[in-house]
């Protein structure tokens, strides 16, 4: 007995490697499609987040220098009082902080001489986080810490000197109120009352000393190094920063204001 093949087995042979191999093609595809998903997950999803928080940082920037404008009226006597919005990243807008400015000075009063402390005070700041960086309004200026603890400083402090006479702005910020997660926020100084700078002359000083402890004395550094018209000379460590003036004897003027910032 002879057995014979039956060409419909041998067609149905043929299609159901056609099927195997459409199979495979369909894998591959959606192996090389979740591959493609999973470098974007990895890689590009970072790389997103990084160069927004980089806008939303440089949103804020701009943001606080016109924030530090507005105060720094306040403190050089120009206005009375000021209100500024302040847009929301998820983070969290505050004034808060524990940072300090000293000046010292040698006080000369015909043939003798003194050591004095001419100016102590609080000066604490206005800060917005995104992500893990800072932007602050302290001392009369606009800082930037990153999370690499670099700190870059858009708006500068307003030390002024001119003809033999230093002028130095002390501003201390007060209130507790603070606001986090995304919208517009409104920081209002000197609600309450008018807020008016108090003026103290110190004539005769040499060997000018300013002294500042908080989160931002790299940034402080940096801004005395660079300080062009003077030669300070810089010391201190950690969150405790020292510029000495080699200086003449000149007349010191301080402008010292108590502005309360309520943010809503």
């Amino acid at each position: 007995m002879s057995f014979k093949k039956s060409p419909l087995n041998f067609k149905h042979f043929r299609r159901s490697e056609e099927a195997v191999a459409e199979v495979l093609d369909f894998i591959t595809i959606v192996g090389i499609l979740m591959l493609s998903l999973s470098l974007i997950g990895l890689m590009g999803y970072p790389a997103i987040r990084s160069a927004q928080e980089s806008r939303f940082t440089e949103n804020t920037r701009q943001s606080f220098v016109v924030l530090a404008d507005n105060v720094n009226k306040i403190a050089l006597g120009q206005a009375p009082s000021q209100s500024v919005e302040i847009k929301l990243y998820g983070g969290k807008l505050s004034v808060t902080g524990e940072s300090t400015i000293r000046i010292n000075g040698t006080i000369y009063n015909g043939t003798n001489s003194s050591e004095v402390t001419l100016e102590e005070e609080s000066m604490r700041s206005i800060e917005n986080s995104i992500g893990e960086t800072l932007v602050a309004y302290e001392g009369t200026a606009v800082w930037v810490k990153y999370p690499n603890d670099v700190i870059l400083n858009p708006s500068k402090p307003l030390i002024i000197n001119q003809s033999n006479v230093l002028i130095i702005p002390v501003v201390y910020l007060y209130g507790e109120s603070e606001m986090a997660g995304t919208g517009i926020s409104r920081v209002t100084l000197c609600p309450d009352q008018p807020c008016s700078p108090e003026l103290t002359v110190w004539s005769n000083v040499s060997n000018v000393t300013i002294t500042i402890t908080g989160n931002y004395v790299s940034g402080w550094k940096d801004y005395f190094r660079n300080m062009k018209g003077l030669n300070w000379k810089i010391g201190g460590t950690g969150d405790n920063y020292t510029a000495k003036l080699n200086n003449s004897r000149m007349d010191v003027h301080i402008l010292k204001t108590f502005i309360e910032a309520v943010i809503t």
